[in-house]
């Protein structure tokens, strides 16, 4: 699993307890990254997960691609960062994203979908939605 924007790492710490082998947890925040790792020890679940810069992650996957790739930030960030994110993401892989207004939620599916990301509203609350979605193509190596 590949959070992006990992923030106090409350999705890594969900994806580990819930079964992830490991879970690359990144933030453009090095505070956010120690939050992380502090919620990750604190949960039993530090051995699993891996906090680091952007700029580290192709040291942290190396060749491998993610399974599921969860992020929760601002859909500004979603829409720019989607080719960089897809990258990271194997084929036929899952996506997950939050943190969006309903009235952001075609903007950011139409920049994923440029990259072979088919994402729908998934879930819906007030006026947030969760889109979700699945990466074309088929399966090759884990992280």
């Amino acid at each position: 699993v590949l959070d992006y924007g990992c923030g106090s790492g409350i999705l890594a710490v969900a994806a580990a307890m819930l079964g992830a082998d490991r879970v690359i947890a990144t933030d453009i925040d090095p505070q956010a990254l120690t939050a992380t790792r502090d919620n990750a020890a604190r949960n039993g679940v530090a051995d699993k997960i891996l906090p680091c810069l952007p700029a580290a992650l192709d040291a942290a996957m190396g060749d491998a691609r993610a399974d599921i790739v969860v992020a929760n930030i601002l859909a500004g960030p979603l829409t720019e960062l989607a080719g960089a994110i897809t990258a990271r993401l194997q084929p036929g892989g899952r996506v997950a994203l939050a943190g969006l207004l309903r009235s952001q939620a075609a903007e950011v599916a139409d920049a994923w979908r440029e990259h072979g990301v088919t994402l729908e509203i998934e879930d819906e609350r007030e006026d947030w939605v969760r889109l979700a979605g699945r990466q074309a193509g088929s399966r090759r190596s884990k992280v």
